[in-house]
Order: C-alpha cells, then structure tokens, then sequence
C-alpha cells in the first residue's frame, strides 16, 4: 500500500466517531449491523452513524449490503489488515531497528567512560 492511500485511510479513520464505528463493526459477527444497531452499541446518534457509515463506505473502509430490506454495514477487514500491516512494516520495524541502535550506541559510550 502506497503513502496516498495509507494517509487517505488514516485521514477517513481520525474522527472519533469513525474509529468506534470499525470498532463495533469488527466486534459483530460477518453478517454486520444496521445504523440502529451501531447506534446503540456506541452511544451515538443514528443520523450521525449514517453519516460517517456513508463517508467509510465511500473509501471501501465499511462494506454495504442489504439483508431483508435493511442496510447492514461490514467492516472491510482485508483492508484494514493490508493497512496495518503496511504500517508495520514501512514504520515498525525502522523504529526498532532504529532504538536497539541508539542503545546498543548509549550502552558502548557508557562502558568507555573511565569510571570516576
């Protein structure tokens, strides 16, 4: 996954809302949950749920589909996990590499200082 994409994920994904929205979506089972639903579990309004549903849906974050009349939402869980994980390895693994270096540097200083 290149930068744009994983900037325009966490963009959609820094509204609170948004995030306890994925939240309770990847808590459900995979027949997913309606607005009522996801309003109740977070304690949001249902206008303000179809809102950001509408917005996550529309980068492919939440899945829509209708199961006897209704709109149930489904968290876009192939997505999430190739985003994640593309920050894992773009960012986790430089950051570590990067802090065993700095100690491995602060341990060697502190061992040829003459002790006092």
């Amino acid at each position: 996954m290149d930068i744009k994409h994983i900037a325009r994920f966490l963009g959609a994904m820094s509204i609170e809302e948004r995030v306890q929205i994925i939240q309770v979506l990847l808590e459900a089972d995979k027949n997913g949950l309606s607005v009522q639903d996801i309003a109740q579990r977070t304690e949001l309004g249902a206008s303000a749920v179809f809102k950001q549903l509408e917005a996550l849906a529309g980068i492919e974050l939440v899945f829509v589909k209708s199961i006897d009349n209704t709109k149930v939402y489904i968290a876009n869980t192939l997505l999430l996990d190739e985003l994640f994980a593309s920050l894992y390895q773009q960012y986790g693994p430089a950051i570590h590499a990067r802090l065993e270096q700095q100690l491995r540097e602060a341990l060697e200083n502190q061992s040829a200082q003459p002790e006092t």
